[in-house]
Protein backbone atom coordinates (compact mmCIF):
# COMPACT_ATOMS: atom_id res chain seq x y z
CA UNK A 1 0.00 0.00 0.00
CA UNK A 2 1.50 3.32 -1.06
CA UNK A 3 0.74 6.48 0.91
CA UNK A 4 1.63 9.51 -1.19
CA UNK A 5 1.98 12.77 0.69
CA UNK A 6 3.04 12.75 4.31
CA UNK A 7 3.05 16.49 4.97
CA UNK A 8 0.14 18.45 6.38
CA UNK A 9 0.10 20.51 3.16
CA UNK A 10 2.28 20.82 0.06
CA UNK A 11 5.39 22.95 0.23
CA UNK A 12 6.27 22.03 3.81
CA UNK A 13 7.77 19.23 5.87
CA UNK A 14 5.25 19.85 8.67
CA UNK A 15 3.51 16.58 9.59
CA UNK A 16 1.57 17.88 12.60
CA UNK A 17 -2.11 17.18 11.95
CA UNK A 18 -1.20 15.36 8.73
CA UNK A 19 -4.02 13.23 7.37
CA UNK A 20 -1.36 10.64 6.55
CA UNK A 21 -0.87 9.76 10.22
CA UNK A 22 -4.29 8.17 10.85
CA UNK A 23 -4.22 6.63 7.36
CA UNK A 24 -0.88 4.93 8.05
CA UNK A 25 -1.98 3.85 11.53
CA UNK A 26 -5.25 2.41 10.23
CA UNK A 27 -3.61 0.55 7.38
CA UNK A 28 -0.96 -0.94 9.64
CA UNK A 29 -3.58 -1.97 12.22
CA UNK A 30 -5.22 -3.94 9.43
CA UNK A 31 -1.97 -5.66 8.51
CA UNK A 32 -1.07 -3.67 5.40
CA UNK A 33 2.54 -3.24 4.35
CA UNK A 34 2.78 0.53 3.92
CA UNK A 35 5.33 2.44 1.85
CA UNK A 36 5.31 6.21 2.32
CA UNK A 37 6.58 8.95 0.07
CA UNK A 38 6.68 12.73 0.27
CA UNK A 39 8.96 15.12 -1.64
CA UNK A 40 9.96 17.00 1.54
CA UNK A 41 8.44 15.49 4.70
CA UNK A 42 9.94 11.99 4.70
CA UNK A 43 12.58 12.68 7.34
CA UNK A 44 10.09 14.48 9.58
CA UNK A 45 7.60 11.60 9.32
CA UNK A 46 10.42 9.11 9.98
CA UNK A 47 10.62 10.59 13.50
CA UNK A 48 7.01 9.52 14.07
CA UNK A 49 7.19 6.20 12.18
CA UNK A 50 10.84 5.08 12.23
CA UNK A 51 10.02 1.54 11.11
CA UNK A 52 7.84 2.51 8.13
CA UNK A 53 9.28 1.86 4.70
CA UNK A 54 9.94 5.08 2.77
CA UNK A 55 10.41 5.31 -0.98
CA UNK A 56 12.81 7.73 -2.70
CA UNK A 57 10.10 8.79 -5.17
CA UNK A 58 6.43 8.22 -6.01
CA UNK A 59 7.16 5.74 -8.80
CA UNK A 60 9.12 3.50 -6.42
CA UNK A 61 6.35 3.70 -3.80
CA UNK A 62 3.82 2.54 -6.40
CA UNK A 63 5.86 -0.42 -7.71
CA UNK A 64 4.04 -3.60 -6.75
CA UNK A 65 1.55 -1.78 -4.50
CA UNK A 66 -1.98 -3.15 -4.36
CA UNK A 67 -3.38 0.33 -3.78
CA UNK A 68 -2.37 3.95 -3.32
CA UNK A 69 -3.77 6.68 -1.14
CA UNK A 70 -3.05 10.28 -2.13
CA UNK A 71 -3.08 12.39 1.02
CA UNK A 72 -1.29 15.65 0.14
CA UNK A 73 -1.82 17.51 -3.13
CA UNK A 74 1.75 17.87 -4.33
CA UNK A 75 1.95 18.89 -8.01
CA UNK A 76 4.14 15.89 -8.80
CA UNK A 77 1.30 13.55 -7.81
CA UNK A 78 -1.06 15.21 -10.29
CA UNK A 79 1.50 14.41 -13.01
CA UNK A 80 1.52 10.67 -12.24
CA UNK A 81 0.11 8.45 -14.97
CA UNK A 82 2.00 5.41 -16.28
CA UNK A 83 3.55 5.02 -12.82
CA UNK A 84 0.24 3.47 -11.75
CA UNK A 85 0.79 0.67 -14.27
CA UNK A 86 3.57 -0.71 -12.02
CA UNK A 87 0.99 -1.48 -9.32
CA UNK A 88 -0.31 -5.04 -8.96
CA UNK A 89 -3.92 -3.90 -9.38
CA UNK A 90 -4.14 -0.11 -9.68
CA UNK A 91 -6.57 1.08 -7.03
CA UNK A 92 -6.22 4.77 -6.21
CA UNK A 93 -7.99 6.52 -3.35
CA UNK A 94 -7.46 10.18 -4.05
CA UNK A 95 -8.03 12.29 -0.97
CA UNK A 96 -7.21 15.49 -2.85
CA UNK A 97 -8.86 14.79 -6.25
CA UNK A 98 -5.70 15.54 -8.20
CA UNK A 99 -5.22 12.25 -10.06
CA UNK A 100 -6.65 12.09 -13.57
CA UNK A 101 -9.16 9.25 -13.94
CA UNK A 102 -8.28 6.86 -16.71
CA UNK A 103 -8.95 3.36 -17.94
CA UNK A 104 -6.91 0.75 -16.11
CA UNK A 105 -7.19 2.43 -12.70
CA UNK A 106 -9.89 1.79 -10.14
CA UNK A 107 -10.31 5.33 -8.86
CA UNK A 108 -12.13 6.80 -5.89
CA UNK A 109 -11.93 10.52 -5.29
CA UNK A 110 -12.79 11.73 -1.80
CA UNK A 111 -13.94 15.18 -0.86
Amino acid sequence: MAVLGLAFKPGTDDVRNSRAIPVIEGLRERGAKVVGYDPIATETMRERFPDLEYAPDAATALEGAAAAVVVTDWDEFAALDEEFDAMTDPVVVDGRRIIERREGITYEGLT
